[in-house]
């Protein structure tokens, strides 16, 4: 059981080199990083293209499950996250390239 789970995780890792996308500048980014980035890559967020309310949803759901956000940061981030990554974003992914 143990090793099937090894590779599970093992399969699901970006492999060595990726290079992430990085957040555009702005108020709430740091938050945003320290908030998120301990269950997900930036990639996660640059790819939605969430509606303020959609956001809204999301953050609160994020931080029912346990994402630490002060409430005084709350709105910061959904403004943030709302402007960069609403229904307008124009996200390219990263390519990788396979070595073999």
């Amino acid at each position: 059981m143990k090793l099937l789970l090894v590779l599970i995780l093992a399969a699901t890792l970006p492999q060595p080199g990726t290079k992430f996308k990085e957040l555009p500048p702005g108020e709430a980014k740091a938050d945003i990083e320290a908030a998120c980035y301990a269950c997900h890559a930036g990639d996660l967020l640059v790819q939605q293209r969430l509606t303020p309310k959609q956001w809204t949803a999301t953050v609160e759901k994020m931080m029912r499950w346990g994402a630490v956000v002060p409430e005084s940061q709350k709105t910061p981030i959904i403004d943030y996250l709302s402007k960069h990554f609403g229904p307008e974003n124009k996200f390219e992914p990263t390519k990788v390239g396979v070595s073999r």
